[in-house]
């Protein structure tokens, strides 16, 4: 059982280290058709995102101010579905983290991840 462990754990990281691959070559069409889409939901707040190296996760997002919850639940549903049409895989969701920031307001950070 443990070699089909490790096959499995060897073909999934593979196949997320080949989506965060297609996600660093077009990280500045991502970002700009995530702005565009914000900008038209009348989302005004800047959204960052830096492509993982390991982990169950794709991509890391936050942003420096301090939206609502329903501002930035639907800013990570964007950038969601905005990589998920690149990567061309499944569904994506976005998870929240503990984030602390230095001499600054709080800010939101979520991951994105396979569902």
């Amino acid at each position: 059982m443990d070699g089909f462990d490790d096959q499995h754990d060897t073909q999934l990281d593979g196949r997320l280290n080949a989506q965060r691959d297609i996600i660093r070559a077009a990280l500045n069409e991502i970002a700009n058709e995530v702005g565009m889409i914000m900008r038209d939901e009348g989302l005004g707040f800047p959204v960052y995102i830096t492509v993982r190296n390991s982990g169950d996760s794709l991509a890391t997002i936050a942003t420096t101010l301090d939206p609502t919850d329903a501002e930035w639940s639907r800013a990570s549903a964007i950038v969601c579905g905005v990589i998920e049409k690149r990567i061309g895989g499944g569904k994506l969701r976005g998870r929240a983290l503990p984030c602390a920031v230095v001499n600054a307001a709080p800010i939101g950070v979520a991951e994105v991840s396979p569902s």
